[in-house]
């Protein structure tokens, strides 16, 4: 604003002083025209009293003469020579006026010519000077002097005539001008005085605009000041050519300072930094001043008066000359001492949880380690008296088949608790692959139709529509969700029987697989829908005991649906069954899984496989410490065809390693002298010494978590394989080994 005010004043005294100016050459011209015309006023009226007095001394000149011929008194021709030079010197004076006009001048010489002759008639008459007579000669003589006489005031009336016509003109012209010069004097005078009040008009706008603008910037400071005040900061303000700094009150208080705020120089700050945030702190000015950050914020600790340190976060902004070098900084200086304390707490209690579940994570593998070893023992050797259970009696069947039941139990128990806790941290993995659902749902069908018909209901499931879809997702993961929600539909229910429908449905532009599990159950009160999805909980009690079960299938099956971006909904009513509908979004990609899974699902028998694939000499190395999982994976090579041998501890694998060639080894992690893990390593550690091909490793632990597998491939081994191990998987990957080596 002060720019364009100083603009606009400067214009308005310009316009002021041409105004003025212009009023004061006019006045002055003008004074100059009327001196120049009352000049030449006077010189015509000087003109006409010299040419008045001409004929006045002609008719003198020539009484004056007359009354010397009548008299003959000398005095009377003493006063005609007088009036003589008298006409002379007037005659000389008419021609010196008249200069700057010729036609008086040509009549003044005619008037001159006249005047001579005149006097020279004169002068002759007085010559013959005698006693007054009248005659012819005389008479003849004054008719001649009467009409030079004549001709002289004749040609002097008309000099007279045309001056007096100048002087008319003069005189007029005279008024002319005085008016002109009155109204150039007046306009002037209004032209100034409106440009006065302009003008004055204008510095009072100003003043006023000003007066609002100096209100508005009070009511700004203030506004300002209640802002910096509510928002507890402190600022500065840094003149890096000078050198001084600016404090505010706050800046000071910060610091336990009470002080007003003041100038000082950049080392007042800088010497209440924080020895090991120092250097720092001068780095990052530094590089912020060279254009190497885009903004300057950062936190360090400055020294409080009462001699604690106080976490400071310090923001600000450059202000830059042309030349690109920073000139002055204004910031502010916030304490973040509280959020720092806040941030520690956090962190000590972020480290507690994760040392908790931590805890909790090596509890349950330890607790999975200590149950799965047995129970792969148990689980073993259940299936191994089921293949031979020709010979035994229908009670012994019974015993196995019950013995078989109950370690399928646990380990499915044992399963949900270890996918429950991978679950909620976050640890579970999911696979992305493409596998046919018209083979998943078959298996399903061969499982869980079994169980219905068991328990005496019906079992229908429709799948027509997918029967050679493709799916992309985590096909184990899908069939644990859909294997727990059959189960739980055919738990529930003991009369009538249970449908499942398989389709592609569309919602928001995209496809979804959607599965319904419908039953005719017991239902599900609208109130406690909820809470079915609740670990470990279920309607009502009764249910609990009447039916069984850990009340974790549901959730585990909603959060993995949620995982693979779907989830399960359910409606239902008492006594009249329940629908569990499963949505999971169709997506494209993925990876196909390997030919020797497919041909397993396609019902190509694994067994007949490995045989195919073994050249009579192969042999494994079985290390295992508990004595159960040796005698099942014993039992497993030897239905195959497999050679082996037993080490009991880390140590002896590495020494049959050294002495024999093994195709395979399986490799429990847990044992005593030394683990697999260190096991592996000094096998790989030889290998790459005496540069001999890579002895084919697969892991097998009691450690189900997310991590133990990665722990596994990370010191060396190929494959992993949890306990307790399933017959099929373990067959799979010696399968999986074999064909490798036929093929090198």
């Amino acid at each position: 604003m002060d720019r364009v005010f100083v603009r606009n004043y400067f214009v308005f005294t310009v316009i002021l002083i041409c105004s003025v100016g212009i009023l004061g050459y006019a006045l002055i011209s003008g004074d100059r025209a009327l001196q120049k015309t009352d000049y030449l006023i006077e010189h015509t009226y000087n003109v006409i009293l010299e040419g008045e007095k001409l004929s006045s001394l002609i008719e003198a000149s020539l009484s004056s003469q007359r009354g010397y011929l009548l008299s003959g008194d000398d005095d009377m021709l003493e006063e005609y020579d007088n009036y003589k030079a008298s006409i002379s010197d007037t005659l000389a004076d008419l021609t010196v006026l008249t200069r700057d006009n010729p036609a008086q001048q040509s009549r003044l010489a005619e008037i001159r010519n006249y005047f001579a002759i005149f006097t020279a008639k004169l002068e002759e008459r007085a010559a013959r000077f005698e006693p007054p007579q009248i005659n012819q000669t005389v008479l003849s003589e004054v008719e001649q002097i009467g009409k030079l006489r004549s001709d002289i005031l004749r040609l002097n009336t008309i000099v007279l005539k045309e001056e007096y016509s100048l002087l008319n003109k003069r005189l007029s012209a005279v008024e002319d001008k005085k008016s002109f010069y009155l109204t150039s004097l007046i306009a002037g005078l209004a032209v100034g005085t409106i440009l006065l009040l302009l003008f004055n008009a204008f510095l009072l706008n100003a003043q006023r605009r000003r007066t609002r603008v100096e209100a508005s910037l009070k009511q700004t400071e203030d506004r300002f000041a209640i802002a910096i005040e509510g928002t507890q900061d402190g600022i500065f303000d840094w003149d890096l050519q000078t050198q001084k700094v600016f404090y505010s009150r706050r800046f000071f208080e910060i610091l336990g300072y009470e002080k007003s705020s003041s100038t000082g120089t950049p080392e007042d700050m800088q010497s209440l930094i924080h020895d090991e945030d120092r250097s720092r702190v001068e780095e990052v000015l530094q590089q912020y001043f060279a254009g190497g950050l885009s903004e300057y914020s950062q936190e360090f600790r400055m020294r409080h008066n009462s001699g604690r340190w106080v976490w400071i976060k310090s923001r600000a902004k450059a202000i830059y000359d042309r030349r690109g070098i920073a000139v002055r900084m204004v910031g502010v200086h916030t304490d973040i001492t509280h959020l720092k304390q806040e941030a520690e707490k956090l962190e000590a209690e972020k480290k507690q949880a994760e040392e908790s579940n931590r805890a909790k994570s090596e509890f349950l593998a330890h607790m999975s380690h200590e149950i799965r070893t047995p129970l792969t023992a148990i689980s073993g050797i259940g299936e191994i008296m089921a293949k031979r259970q020709d010979n035994l009696d229908d009670r012994q069947k019974q015993l196995i088949h019950t013995l078989n039941n109950s370690t399928s139990s646990l380990k499915d128990l044992i399963n949900d608790i270890l996918d429950f806790s991978k679950i909620e941290s976050g640890d579970l993995e999911m696979d992305n692959e493409t596998f046919c659902l018209g083979r998943l749902f078959e298996s399903i069908i061969s499982m869980m139709a079994l169980k219905a018909s068991e328990k005496g209901v019906s079992f229908v499931f429709d799948y027509a529509e997918l029967k050679d879809i493709d799916f992309v997702g985590d096909s184990i993961r899908l069939r644990q969700i859909i294997v727990n929600l059959i189960g739980n539909a055919i738990k529930f229910t003991d009369q009538g029987g249970v449908t499942i429908k398989a389709e592609f449905v569309e919602r928001e532009g995209r496809d979804f697989l959607r599965v319904d599990v419908s039953d005719t159950g017991i239902g599900i009160a609208p109130e406690n829908f909820d809470m079915v999805f609740e670990r470990f909980k279920q309607a009502d009690s009764s249910v609990s005991r009447k039916y069984g079960g850990t009340g974790l299938g549901l959730p585990i099956s909603r959060n993995l649906a949620r995982l693979m971006g779907g989830d399960i909904y359910l409606s239902s009513q008492t006594n009249k069954g329940s629908t569990f509908s499963l949505l999971i979004p169709h997506k494209g990609g993925g990876e196909t899984k390997a030919e020797n899974i497919q041909a397993v699902e396609m019902g190509i028998k694994i067994n007949d496989k490995i045989r195919a694939a073994l050249s009579g000499e192969d042999k494994a190395l079985i290390v295992e410490d508990y004595e159960g999982n040796i005698v099942v994976v014993s039992y497993i090579l030897e239905e195959i065809g497999i050679k082996y041998d037993i080490a009991k501890t880390g140590l002896q694998a590495v020494e049959h390693w050294k002495k024999n060639h093994y195709d395979i080894i399986l490799m429990d992690v847990q044992m005593p002298e030394m683990d697999g893990f260190t096991a592996t390593r000094e096998i790989r550690t030889m290998e790459a010494r005496k540069k001999v091909a890579r002895t084919p490793i697969i892991g097998m632990t009691a450690h189900a978590l997310v991590g133990d597998k990665d722990k596994c491939i990370a010191c060396g081994m190929d494959a992993y394989l949890p306990k307790p191990i399933v017959e099929a998987d373990l067959k799979r990957e010696i399968l999986h080994f074999l064909e490798l080596k036929k093929a090198a």
